[in-house]
């Protein structure tokens, strides 16, 4: 349970949060931030009773508008930063929950559109005392307190104004006349030919609050006249039974502004418990004139909602799921037979256990305000199948690898965050996972699967449909007979032969091999098969790589076998390793040090000339090598001959480091890992107190001394 204060802000008074207890439902689902979008509006004259609700784990944020009798809440997006775009089509979706009140629930909510002077304090008021208005005008219909007026314009003054409203109504006010009278609860009343008769039951509509025409005032007795609303658009829905309801709004703009846009409102589209696409009827799409809303063309619109309860009451809450005008994304599933050459698998069809398919979700970018960055995919893997690689693809033409260091064979979900982010400039992202079913002894029914795409700036889901996997009677397998690891020069390439067996089968035409290198699929081929005598037949293959297609270090070539029934084997997999060589790019055959006038004393002599000793290595990133040195002729002296420098040549690591001396046991000198597939380092490039100096005691004698270094080159360090 989490609960906040939020003081009230009456008249001139700072504004900040408001008094409550919330609590986030359990099952409450996965929704956008709250509060980088959305202010609680700051009427005046009453508290507000809108929340923010976060679960124990602060994961999920929840506006809750109401959860108690006579309370009154509102919420609006930052019209500066999020607001409705009237000109352009738009799309917004939504959780909503109503409690578990069923009959006795009250009053509910509704959507706003608004152009109100007031902005976020914009408020239904009373007529007689200038309160805010709760009950049946949740917050945003014109208050009908004044009972002696026969017209309707001082209803629709009381209202927010320049304003389109989407009621979510789970209290039908249709109090009988005259019990009515004086306690503003007859909205929902029904006059033959004038209201609806589906308002007597909680409903869905929509009008303008702030029209007069909306309204109509019925006269009961001498100077005594109540209200009743004319809805739009109205759907019967249960609202108030304990679930969380997905709405999605879809707003069509006029081709021409100002004019008459078309909103489209459909609920309980998405099941809360699965994510799943329903078989909603509940939809219907009204006019919207933007003139009405949008006084002065300016294209744009605050929206919010509005909530209210009077003596019936319920807890109120929404969850976001796209904020219009923001980031408008969408996303499909489908699923692909890619041993029935690539078929696209229909709603509830049928695959052969073994057969490999590509389960490929479709991202797309409509429109926003916003790119669609860190969109982490929550994709659900469908029962009896295993996920071997998988990779995205971009409209820009760039793809990335799946990473699938996480993933189990048999996990239900694989998570993955897109490395790129949509936008206008880049619409779309293609996931394909490329998997293989098992084969269920029974075969198996799959059930439809929902996967997430999920952001702080907009949330998206796609359907993959439940199909049936079909018994396999047949064994296919495919063994690899040349080597699984293949070492081959640049520029070469390999025969990577195998043989395929198949048992179970009566007759089989013929056998395809099917290559994939490095993710790449490549063109199959076929071989033939022959009968056994114990009934398998078996065939041979061979399969040789373009050297165009194998790039310097590790390639990975996975191979899997296909019948003509459509069977297929598991993947047998070789590792190719296009290895160049480690070599000398240049030795100075000369190497010299520093000519120095001896003092009596120990000396250190440093290096001079060309000491630049190259090493190429071609054997691909992260290969790694290691060079000696030994003293192979020891420090002679030519004009004496036999006589020996009185010293020792040395090696130092650095600076600091302590000397080793280099005799005839070979000594480390240089070690290295390349970053890159062909690379040449200068292995001798010491700073000039470290690396390879000469060393001569006290007691030398003057002269001119030569010796012999034998370089030793090794591919990895010892």
């Amino acid at each position: 349970m989490k609960w906040q204060r939020i003081w009230l802000s009456i008249l001139v008074a700072l504004a900040c949060m408001l008094s409550g207890m919330a609590i986030a439902h359990a099952d409450t689902p996965d929704g956008l931030p709250i509060t980088p979008y959305f202010k609680t509006g700051n009427f005046t004259g009453a508290s507000n009773s809108a929340t923010l609700v976060a679960n124990a784990a602060g994961q999920k944020e929840t506006v809750q508008l109401t959860d108690a009798a006579n309370q009154l809440g509102t919420i609006w997006a930052d019209k500066d930063n999020y607001y409705f775009e009237l000109n352009h089509d738009q799309k917004a979706s939504m959780w909503m929950y109503f409690d578990n009140k069923g009959s006795s629930a009250g009053d509910g909510m509704a959507f706003v559109l608004q152009n109100d002077p007031n902005g976020t304090a914009a408020v239904s008021r009373t007529a007689l005392t200038n309160v805010p208005a709760a009950g049946e005008t949740l917050g945003v219909w014109g208050s009908p307190d004044n009972y002696t007026v026969s017209g309707t314009n001082n209803v629709a003054s009381q209202a927010i104004q320049n304003s389109w409203a989407l009621e979510f109504d789970t209290f039908p006010n249709t109090q009988p006349i005259p019990d009515a009278l004086g306690k503003s609860t007859t909205f929902d009343s029904y006059i033959n030919y004038v209201t609806d008769e589906n308002t007597k039951k909680p409903h869905i509509a929509s009008n303008y609050p702030a029209q007069s025409a909306t309204y109509n005032k019925r006269y009961y007795a001498e100077n005594q006249y109540y209200t009743v609303m004319l809805h739009k658009g109205i759907l019967n829905p249960a609202l108030s039974n304990g679930a969380w309801h997905h709405v999605t709004l879809k707003y069509t703009a006029p081709s021409t502004y100002p004019g008459t846009g078309k909103m489209t409102y459909t609920f309980d589209d998405k099941d809360a418990a699965t994510g799943l696409a329903t078989a909603t009827t509940a939809t219907t799409t009204v006019d919207i004139n933007t003139s009405i809303v949008d006084p002065e063309n300016t294209g744009k619109a605050m929206w919010g909602f509005t909530g209210s309860t009077g003596q019936h009451f319920e807890t109120n809450q929404v969850v976001f799921e796209q904020i219009p005008g923001l980031v408008d994304a969408s996303a499909v599933a489908s699923m692909y037979d890619r041993t029935e050459d690539d078929v696209q698998v229909p709603a509830n069809g049928m695959i052969m256990g073994g057969d490999r398919l590509l389960l490929k979700y479709d991202l797309t970018y409509n429109s926003g305000r916003k790119a669609w960055d860190n969109v982490q995919a929550a994709l659900a893997i469908p029962d009896n199948l295993n996920v071997t690689s998988g990779k995205v693809t971009y409209a820009d033409g760039t793809q990335e690898t799946v990473d699938l260091s996480g993933y189990r064979p048999g996990d239900k979900q694989l998570m993955y965050t897109l490395q790129k982010g949509l936008s206008t400039a880049n619409k779309t992202a293609s996931i394909s996972l490329y998997a293989t079913a098992e084969n269920p002894t029974a075969g198996a029914t799959v059930d439809m699967t929902t996967s997430k795409f999920s952001s702080p700036l907009g949330i998206a889901t796609a359907d993959l449909s439940g199909f049936g996997i079909v018994h396999s009677t047949v064994d296919l397998a495919a063994k690899v007979t040349s080597g699984e690891t293949v070492n081959v020069l640049p520029g070469k390439t390999t025969t990577v032969t195998g043989t395929a067996t198949l048992q179970g089968a009566t007759s089989n035409a013929q056998f395809t091999l099917h290559p994939t290198l490095n993710g790449q699929d490549l063109a199959p081929a076929t071989f033939s098969s022959q009968k056994q005598s114990d009934g398998s037949f078996t065939g041979q293959f061979s399969y040789q790589p373009l050297v165009s297609d194998l790039h310097l270090g590790l390639n990975t070539l996975t191979l899997y076998v296909s019948d003509a029934m459509g069977n297929s084997s598991p993947d047998v997999t070789v590792t190719i390793n296009v290895a160049g060589i480690l070599s000398y790019a240049n030795v100075p055959q000369t190497v010299t040090f520093t000519d120095t006038q001896l003092t009596g004393a120990s000396q250190l002599i440093s290096r001079e000339g060309d000491w630049n000793l190259l090493v190429n290595d071609a054997r691909g990133s992260g290969s790694k090598w290691q060079l000696t040195a030994q003293l192979t002729k020891p420090m002679t002296a030519t004009t004496k001959p036999a006589t020996q420098l009185d010293g020792s040549l040395q090696y130092r690591a650095s600076d600091t480091a302590t000397p080793v001396t280099i005799g005839t046991t070979a000594v480390p000198v240089a070690t290295h890992t390349t970053t890159s597939d062909d690379e040449t380092t200068n292995a001798t490039g010491w700073d000039a107190g470290a690396g390879m100096l000469l060393h001569v005691n006290s007691s030398a004698t003057s002269g001119t001394y030569t010796g012999e270094i034998t370089w030793n080159l090794a591919n990895a360090p010892s």
